[in-house]
Order: C-alpha cells, then structure tokens, then sequence
C-alpha cells in the first residue's frame, strides 16, 4: 500500500477522503468499497485541504459553471477555472437545463406513475395520461438535445445523453404498441367515411372496459370459492361471494376478481402474474373465529345485480359503432403469449427505474462527479444508497398493500398462491451481493499483497452478508421446515400434528438484522475530516434504526400473526422501517467524497441541513407512493361498480 499504487487508484493517499467503495456493478446493500484505496488512521481533521486534494485530481470546467457564470473563488467541486475562463463569454443555457429536468421529472415520475395506476385498474383514462406523459416526455428530451447542440462537451465519455434518448425511444414504442388497437379502429373509421370522432372516442373508450380478465394480475386477491379459503358460510346460499383483488398492472385485465354464484366454478388468482383458472365449486368448509373476522374485513358484491349492470354496459357499447376490439388473453392463453404479456408489463414499470438511473447518469455529468479516480467510489456510494433507498420504497408499498396477492403485505396468503415469501426474496438477495463481493474486494490487488485492514473489513461484511443470505434462505425453505420438524413426526405416521398460528407467516430477521450491522459498523468507519464521520454516522444510525423497528413488527406479529384476512395488516412500525431505510439510502449517497467536500466549500457541512433534506425528500416520495396507490384503487372502484366493504358492525360502502 506503499509507492506500487498509482495516484489514480489513492482515495487520496494521505489526502482527504471518505469511505471509498468498490467499483462493482452488481452492488448490492453494504459498504463495501474499491480495492486499492486506504485511509490513514492519523488525526481527524476539521477543515479541508483542497491544495493536497488538487495534487491527486483534476478538475475541469463544468456545465454548472457554464450555466451560472461561477469565477473561480465560486467554484463548488473544486473546478480548475484557469486563466481562459470567462464566465461573461463561455456558452450558458440554463433555461434549456431547467426545463429539460423539469419535464423529465414530471414525465417519468409525475405522469407515468400515473398512467401505469390507471392501466393498472384498466380505466379507459389512461390513454389520455399516458398521452400527456409522451408529450412532457419528449418536449423535455428535445430541450435537452438543444442543450447539448448548444454547449461545448465538458465531460468526456457521458453517456447520460444516449440513455435517455433511448429511454424515450423505449416509452413511445411502448405506447405505440399499447394503443394499436386505437390506432386501427380510428384508422377504420376514417375509411369508413363516418366523422362523429365524438361517438367514436366515447364507443372506444367503453369497450376498453369490457370483461378483461383473462390477462389480470392482482395485487390484492381476497376470498373466493375455493379450498383453504376460510369465508365459506351461510352467505353462499344467497348468490354472494366475497372478493378483495386489486390489480397491480393488469395490462389487459380488469384487476377486480368476480366471485360467480355457487353453482359456477370460481376465478381465483394463482399468483401475481397468474392468469384467472376456473375451479370446480368446493363446498364452503365451516370457518373458524378467524374466518369470521376475516368476513368482517372482506369485501362483497352482489354478483346478480353486477351481472345485470354488466350486460346492460355491454349492450350499450354494442349498440353504437364498434371500433375497437381489445387485445386481451383469454385463461387459455397460450405460455408464449402469456410469458410477453408479463415482460411487457415488467417493461412498463422499468421506465421508471430506468428513468431513475438516468437522472444519477444525468447530475454528475451536469456539475462534473465521478471523474478520474473519484468513479469507483461515487459509483458504489450511488448504487448501493440506491438499493437501500429502493427498498425503503418497496417496503412502504408493501405496508401500503402492494403484493399482497403473494402474501407480502404483512397478511395471509391467499388459497392458491404459491409464490415464495417476501423474506425469502430478501434473503437470496443479500447473499447474491455476499457471494460475488467478496471476491471483488480483492479487484486490483497483484498476486502476493498483503490484506489491508479496508480490505478485511468489507470482506468480513461480505462473508455476514453470504452466510445470513443463505441461512436466511434455508429457514424459508418449507422443505428445511418439514425437515427440522420431523422429530415430532418419526414414529407417528397416522398421527396429525397441529401446526401453530405462526408457520402461517415468516418470522425472518436475518434481512434486517444484516442491513443492522452494516449500518452500525459504517458509522464507526474512520474518516478524514469531522463532517464525513458525521455523516456516515447518519445514515448508519438510520439503516440501523429501520431494522429495530423491523424487529418490532416480527415481535408484534409473532404475538399475533397476521392469519385471519388476506388483507394488508399494515403493522405501523413498517412504515419507520420503510422510512430508516430509505432515508438511510439517501444519506447514504450524500456521504459521497465529492459532496462532502462540495458542502464543506460552500459551507453547508451541516448535519441539521442534510438531515432536514433527507426527511423532507423522503415524506415528500411516500406521499406520491400514497397518492399513485389511490389513483389506482380509486380508478380501480370507478371501473367495477356495485362493491362494497363489509365492516364488523354494518356495512360502509366504498
């Protein structure tokens, strides 16, 4: 660790640094960082040495410097703004920038979100969305091609420019794709010489409601006729069936399950991207207290009375012109098509994502990051405070209701599903990033070096991740299960044994109690300057919380677990894990080298300040996911009329 390493691979070799990350593209939760790099365990310093960071790094003009007129006494990323630099002179488009962000934020996380919930509950409306979302979409891609017609290239090697444009490219063949059964009809109209283009968008609109069940994908499937169920009763006898499913992208399906009458076989969801399978009646099986308490929360229609206001739409919708013949797949659609349909849909929820990724391509580019020897390490601090902040998200969608249709939503999975569990998808997760990272710590190293103390530390946390991955994953196993259980078994062939309430649910806390250690190990990590301990603390602190209060919820639901409804139990100490998570996430990505020195520059190295953005960033994203969630549910209620919500003491309509 001596003179055989290059200035190019120093986190600054006795310079300021923070913690350096691994420049792994598989990144995955945890703080492990770029081999090659060290920090000196000399004293703690309280003010920043730009001079010795200037002797490893250079540091260009930049697009922020261009567009603000920045002198060199203003430059925030330590800019080298030599002797040419002209602030007055240099080519400046700010507004070009301004409104190329603005319109890309509000097209990728304003309108589609929205137009993905209404497609999602298959209201005809979301045509009309994602029509305003292409628009704002491409007007915002066009201000930022001007932009770079408009500006000399001061980064080299970006490629934040070609993503977007084939991100945009991507969501208008999308829509193409999406509404060419619009397109033809409309196309059909015009030949047939009729011009009531008024007649035609309402006739077009109302069959985009029709019976589109084949194709459904639920996110929330409640109680049915079928085995397992615990809603069979008296209620059966008078043509009435209880459903709860609210689709979570159906594409092509309507994402409201109809219970039929009793003679008729029944539709049940199969898993969350399963097509609808008829099932032969079963008789109801008498429920227990819990499956009254499960009727309590169900939801009910009058299926008759559906039946007949359905006709009567259809009739209405047959009656005028018919322009448009949905594409949808019917319950014997073939495994090809079945199969498209699902990537189709995995595709459209993508963009968002992508367009995520795009907007981190898109800001170091713009204020000059992630340059020379800085790339390993703001890569890590990106990606992986990405993935912690994505499952912040994640974890408060699933708090809010999302896949409850696999049981993931804190509440009883429902007959039929045979998906694997929320924790077991954690757990192969953390050791997927624990078995490959632990071979990357050493990328760099020639053969023979010695293990520094960096290295040793995020192997060591690596290996955690490996293991608790894996023994997380063998404990979900129902087989590993079965296995462990088999004492009570071995001599007993004839005997039942009576499992308790809690194998109905995974108690796992090895996901969290993982993501705990890493935090509380990160913020003890030694660093160079006052500021950057203070922050690594911070999200430390943050990820490490997240996961006491997910070991709350465990401790609650074991006391009770959550087996009388298939509806979200919606535990609150989810929402603070959810929050500890993604706030954790943010922070983490702030802690960058080149934002704390940016802040330490400009003087903003506030723990107060960050701490207030990140709060402040992360209700502001819960409240949209709240917001998108309604859009759906709400547009979901509009489209299935007639369904109401039985409560424990009267009925309260929805």
């Amino acid at each position: 660790m001596g003179g055989e390493e290059h200035a190019h691979e120093h986190e600054h070799s006795a310079a300021p640094t923070t913690t350096t990350a691994a420049a792994t593209a598989s990144a995955l939760p945890a703080a492990a960082h770029a081999p090659g790099h060290h920090h000196h365990k000399g004293p703690v310093k309280t003010t920043l040495d730009d001079a010795e960071i200037h002797r490893w790094h250079t540091f260009p003009p930049t697009y922020l410097d261009a567009d603000f007129r920045l002198t060199k006494d203003q430059a925030i990323f330590g800019e080298d703004l030599g002797e040419g630099w002209d602030p007055a002179t240099v080519p400046s488009h700010p507004r070009l920038m301004a409104a190329h962000v603005v319109a890309m934020v509000l097209a990728y996380f304003g309108a589609l979100p929205i137009s993905l919930a209404l497609r999602a509950a298959s209201h005809p409306s979301h045509y009309l969305a994602n029509g305003v979302f292409l628009a704002i979409a491409v007007f915002g891609w066009l201000a930022g091609v001007a932009y770079k017609a408009a500006m000399p290239d001061m980064y080299d090697g970006a490629k934040h420019g070609g993503m977007g444009s084939a991100l945009v490219f991507l969501s208008i063949g999308l829509a193409v794709l999406d509404s060419l059964g619009l397109i033809s009809s409309a196309v059909r109209q015009y030949r047939s010489g009729a011009h009531d283009w008024r007649a035609w968008f309402s006739s077009a609109l109302a069959a985009t409601r029709e019976d589109k069940l084949g194709a459904a994908r639920y996110e929330m499937v409640g109680l049915v006729h079928g085995d397992n169920d615990e809603s069979g009763d008296e209620d059966d006898a008078h043509h009435r069936g209880t459903v709860f499913a609210i689709g979570d992208d159906d594409d092509e399906g309507s994402g409201l399950s109809r219970a039929s009458p009793a003679p008729a076989p029944s539709r049940r969801s199969t898993g969350s991207e399963g097509t609808l399978h008829d099932h032969s009646p079963v008789s109801p099986i008498a429920s227990s207290s819990s499956g009254s308490v499960a009727r309590g929360h169900a939801l009910e229609m009058d299926v008759s009375d559906l039946f007949e206001a359905e006709q009567r739409e259809r009739t209405a919708a047959w009656a005028a012109p018919r322009p448009l013949a949905p594409a949808t797949a019917s319950p014997a659609a073939s495994p090809a098509r079945r199969a498209g349909e699902i990537a189709l849909t995995w595709v459209r929820r993508t963009q968002v994502v992508l367009a995520y990724v795009c907007v981190l391509s898109g800001l170091p580019v713009y204020v000059g990051m992630c340059r020379g020897g800085y790339i390993n390490t703001c890569a890590a601090h990106i990606i992986k405070g990405s993935i912690f902040f994505g499952y912040g998200v994640l974890t408060f969608a699933r708090y809010l209701g999302a896949y409850a249709d696999l049981g993931w939503a804190w509440n009883r999975r429902p007959a039929g599903a045979r998906a694997i569990s929320a924790e077991m998808v954690e757990c192969f997760v953390i050791f997927l990033y624990g078995i490959t990272n632990t071979w990357m710590e050493r990328f760099g190293a020639q053969p023979g070096d010695p293990y520094s103390v960096k290295q040793v530390q995020h192997i060591s946390i690596a290996v955690m991740f490996w293991f608790a991955g894996l023994s997380g994953m063998l404990l979900e196993s129902p087989t590993i299960r079965r296995v462990l259980g088999a004492v009570m078994y071995a001599g007993r062939p004839g005997d039942r044994v009576r499992t308790p309430p809690s194998y109905a649910f995974s108690f796992n806390p090895l996901p969290a109690l993982t993501i705990a250690i890493t935090g509380l190990a990160m913020a003890a990590h030694h660093q160079d300057y006052v500021f950057q301990v203070e922050i690594h603390k911070l999200w430390g602190v943050l990820l490490a919380g997240g996961s006491m209060f997910r070991f709350l919820t465990y401790f609650f639901l074991w006391l009770r677990p959550p087996t009388e409804s298939t509806l979200p139990s919606r535990p609150p100490t989810e929402v603070l894990t959810a929050f500890g998570w993604a706030a954790g996430g943010i922070v983490f990505m702030l802690s960058d080298e080149e934002i704390a020195f940016a802040a330490m520059r400009t003087g903003f190295d506030d723990m107060m300040a960050f701490l207030n953005v990140t709060v402040a960033l992360t209700c502001l994203i819960f409240c949209w996911v709240v917001a998108v969630l309604a859009v759906k549910g709400y547009a979901l209620l509009r489209v299935q009329r007639g369904v109401q919500l039985a409560a424990d003491e009267g009925d309260a309509r929805v």
